[in-house]
């Protein structure tokens, strides 16, 4: 039957190079020789459309089961490393380290797997009922073997970052758990044993990708790894649908691998601060004036982003200097200090540019429309000299520019398929009637593209940390970065006033709660229309929530004119009885 089906397809396989093709009980051609599994899916039997025509029953399959029906036997660690290994290949893809992959992410991983007793331990987790995690040289290895001190060294030649397992004898126990999940320890991952250390998710994954970034000070940010995780440029949703032929995934398994959406900035941030404090990781290298992540370096890309004046940037300095946010101390994550604090780079420094348009322009629905009025008029007098930037013209440009990307966001969003091509079954005796469903459903929707002639081939577009491209020259997206802003130096010093009588703090309420000291959220009806434009533009830029880049504003306003300590609430001393 193989034989038939596979007769008019003679390609060679690109791993053995040998024209061998079977076809799987899913629909895929795989190589008899070497079990290479390709994308080619056999066709359904009828492929003509009927009209009117409707399906009575449906086919049991073959009573004749593969060899690979039940699978290997694997674990559920096994199945995140393979996810993990995947990511990382797609971040050194994208232009980060080799040394992300093979050494500071791997590093971590086992020393994840150490903590939370899965591998590399004399007492591995759940040890009735699991196999032992061993090294290549199986032998099990000490606390001391895995230390922070290997991420910065290179690993010794013949050693193998990967984890195997010992093929012992499983237990008749152990079969019958088998049977209810592809993983070993499907069903048990969830229990109290496993619930002591940090549990491992697919939200965890990409803590894990953005702790090795961080590490190493790579240029992709948290920001930029989420919007690469939605663009699928690393795999993320629907990643076990990558596995091997050989790990079979259904039952409890599918619970702990499919996700249904990409968590938000602060969820990751949170998990990577529980992992790195789990890990017990040291000091991260520090974050100086040279590092991508500094802000003075991240809001010269913003800038660039946002088609502002590349002027901007001294008043971002000056900004920056005076409220300390630049310091070595103040960038440098650590995990163990008591006063951890994790910055939010990118955020940081959208806020910072948000700060210097409010001094330049005050964004109160008033001062900037008359600041652009004195501009237009000031290039008019002078034509051919350097324009003098103006706020007007700049809000419509981006105005248009952004209610254009945000409508193309919504449309790919609705035209995103969350369900993967490989199906789900949570029992082995559904097997055979769900892929005859899938293969039925696939072929009828062939034959609908085909009749309606709408089959296009999307093609993926190439990853970039920019969202806008702004040429100069052009005359369909005007470009502003060599306009002045020296009409709106107001001072002849290179010093910042912390009082002025037009700007406008965000926020002026600290939270009287216990005396917290928080900030309180303001209501977004009050604030002025251009402030609340360049916080959407921001926003959408880096792909994070408005409430946060408002937050971050307030804080930094905080810092800079020195307001906390004044409208913090001070406790009244008690009277001491006589």
């Amino acid at each position: 039957m193989d034989e038939e089906d596979t007769r008019d397809f003679r390609e060679p396989c690109e791993r053995c190079s040998v024209i061998n093709w079977a076809i799987s009980d899913e629909g895929k051609f795989f190589c008899k020789s070497c079990h290479n599994v390709i994308e080619k899916t056999a066709d359904a039997p009828c492929e003509i459309f009927m009209q009117n025509a409707r399906v009575n029953t449906l086919s049991k399959g073959l009573k004749k089961r593969n060899k690979l029906d039940q699978g290997c036997e694997w674990y559920v660690c096994e199945g995140f490393q393979y996810i993990l290994n995947q990511q990382a290949k797609a971040l050194v893809a994208l232009g980060t380290s080799p040394l992300l992959k093979d050494e500071t992410l791997c590093n971590i991983w086992r020393r994840y797997l150490q903590k939370s007793q899965q591998a590399y331990t004399n007492k591995p987790i759940d040890a009735p009922r699991r196999q032992r995690l061993v090294s290549d040289s199986s032998e099990l290895v000490s606390d001391s073997d895995v230390s922070w001190s290997s991420l910065t060294e290179s690993n010794p030649e013949g050693q193998d970052s990967s984890i195997q397992l010992t093929k012992d004898a499983v237990e008749s126990e152990d079969e019958a758990t088998s049977i209810r999940s592809g993983s070993v320890d499907g069903s048990l991952y969830r229990r109290t044993a496993y619930r002591k250390g940090l549990l491992m998710s697919m939200p965890l994954t990409l803590a894990f990708c953005y702790l090795a970034l961080l590490w190493l000070r790579e240029s992709i940010t948290l920001a930029d790894l989420l919007r690469f995780v939605s663009e699928q440029q690393i795999p993320y949703l629907n990643a076990f649908q990558y596995f091997p032929e050989e790990m079979k995934l259904y039952g409890p398994d599918i619970h702990i691998f499919q996700v249904q959406s990409i968590p938000s900035y602060e969820e990751i941030q949170g998990k990577m601060h529980q992992l790195a404090v789990f890990l017990e990781m040291p000091r991260f290298p520090e974050i100086t004036e040279k590092c991508f992540l500094h802000p003075d370096m991240l809001c010269i890309k913003l800038l660039m982003e946002a088609n502002l004046p590349e002027n901007m940037h001294i008043w971002i300095r000056r900004l920056v200097k005076k409220m300390g946010i630049g310091e070595v101390d103040f960038l440098t994550y650590h995990p163990l200090s008591r006063r951890a604090k994790m910055v939010k780079y990118e955020v940081q420094a959208a806020a910072v540019i948000v700060v210097a348009l409010k001094l330049l322009f005050v964004l109160n629905d008033k001062h900037e429309w008359l600041l652009s009025n004195r501009a237009k008029e000031i290039n008019k007098q002078n034509s051919e000299g350097i324009k003098v930037f103006q706020f007007k013209k700049w809000y419509t440009v981006m105005r248009n520019s952004l209610d254009e990307r945000e409508k193309e966001a919504e449309d790919q969003a609705a035209r995103h398929l969350w369900k993967c091509e490989k199906p789900l079954f949570f029992s082995v005796k559904d097997k055979s009637v769900i892929y005859k469903k899938k293969r039925m459903i696939h072929s009828l929707k062939k034959q609908f593209v085909r009749l309606a002639g709408s089959h296009q081939i999307m093609e993926k577009e190439k990853p970039s940390s920019f969202k806008f491209n702004w040429n100069e020259g052009s005359l369909e997206r005007l470009c502003f970065r060599e306009d002045s802003l020296k009409a709106y130096d107001y001072e002849k010093s290179k010093r910042i006033r912390t009082v002025n009588d037009r700007y406008w703090v965000s926020c002026l309420n600290i939270c009287q709660e216990k005396y917290c000291g928080h900030l309180t959220k303001s209501e977004e009806k009050y604030f002025p229309g251009s402030y609340l434009f360049i916080l959407q533009l921001f926003s959408f830029l880096l792909g994070v929530e408005f409430s946060m880049l408002h937050l971050e504003v307030c804080q930094l306003e905080h810092r800079l004119f020195n307001l906390r300590d004044e409208l913090k609430p001070r406790r009244k001393c008690k009277k001491t009885k006589s």
